[in-house]
């Protein structure tokens, strides 16, 4: 496709007259569409260029297996991130550059019921993902970022999803259950002292000779 040098309308191939401002069509026309291809060679490769660069602050020429018995894996800036059904766990202890972005080093476990709720931010082709864990009084500021914060590359995209998905689910059952009411436990009374508890109230008068009998009887039956 071709452009007009005068005024950069788009042009047919092969038109002899630019249809925007009547501006005659030469050779010079297709120096402006190869102007145009070497940008978006340009873009392609500052986006390649940038996606080297991530690839290798996340230690993607590294081999990071995923743990036996994960059900859900990731290799964050930080650190991994792997989803076990109890727990998940970061792994921060995957290099110098991990280290030195989560400020931490070596192995955390949460559990699922510390986790007080989720979040994310999806990753796009231009930009990485993110992924946070809310804890009971955690700290974090602009000089010291959350340290159970993931931060992704795009390829990840769907699993983080699961992730997302799947301890959602974990919080929301763990804080039901805890919201259901106490049951109260009561504590019966044996037969034995429910009698001795009549034969009293019959010697302070408060039951008749009567009333005695048929609560005799029914404990009786009891025993």
């Amino acid at each position: 496709m071709a452009f007009c040098p005068n005024g950069g309308n788009q042009v047919e191939d092969g038109a002899k007259f630019c249809p925007g401002c009547g501006n005659p069509l030469d050779d010079s026309a297709p120096v402006q569409e190869q102007s145009q291809g070497l940008l978006g060679d340009l873009k392609k490769t500052g986006l390649g260029f940038k996606k080297k660069m991530d690839g290798y602050a996340h230690g993607e020429h590294v081999n990071h297996e995923k743990p036996e018995g994960a059900i859900y894996f990731i290799n964050g800036l930080q650190g991994t991130l792997a989803v076990f059904e109890d727990y998940i766990e970061f792994n921060f202890t995957g290099g110098a550059i991990k280290k030195y972005v989560s400020g931490l080093g070596g192995v955390k476990k949460v559990y699922y019921h510390q986790i007080n709720s989720i979040q994310k931010r999806d990753a796009t082709e231009l930009v990485n993902g993110t992924i946070e864990f809310e804890l009971p009084a955690m700290a974090k500021t602009r000089y010291a970022p959350s340290e159970n914060l993931i931060t992704y590359l795009p390829k990840y995209q769907d699993e983080v999803n699961k992730i997302y998905d799947f301890v959602n689910e974990k919080i929301l059952a763990i804080h039901q259950g805890s919201s259901q009411p106490a049951q109260v436990v009561q504590n019966e009374v044996s037969p034995m002292a429910k009698l001795k508890e009549a034969k009293e109230l019959l010697d302070m008068g408060i039951i008749s000779q009567e009333e005695f009998d048929d609560i005799k009887a029914k404990c009786l039956e009891q025993m």
